[in-house]
């Protein structure tokens, strides 16, 4: 990565990588699980364990810049509020 890429601009390139060199390579099972990208290389780690495919990403791409995605799902991560909790504790 260079200087002048931007969050944008890395988040563009990584999704290309992922949809144009991985998605195709990818089976069913994979689904859910979590993949990290580095996008100078194209070179990746997946698992369904997210922390073991990070650590073994970041042993395999130490310092470089790295986009992650959860295969078949829009985010890797989602954050969201729910009234059946607060109805159960108050």
């Amino acid at each position: 990565m260079t200087a002048e890429e931007t969050p944008s601009e890395i988040s563009v390139i990584g999704r290309a990588i992922y949809r144009e060199r991985i998605v195709p390579t990818l089976s069913p099972s994979d689904k859910g699980k979590v993949i990290f990208i580095d996008i100078e290389t194209g070179g990746y780690e997946i698992d369904a364990d997210e922390c073991a495919a990070m650590v073994r990403f970041m042993e395999r791409f130490p310092n470089v810049v790295g986009w992650s995605e959860r295969v078949g799902y829009p985010y890797v991560h989602s954050f969201g509020y729910s009234n059946a909790s607060r109805e159960k504790d108050g």
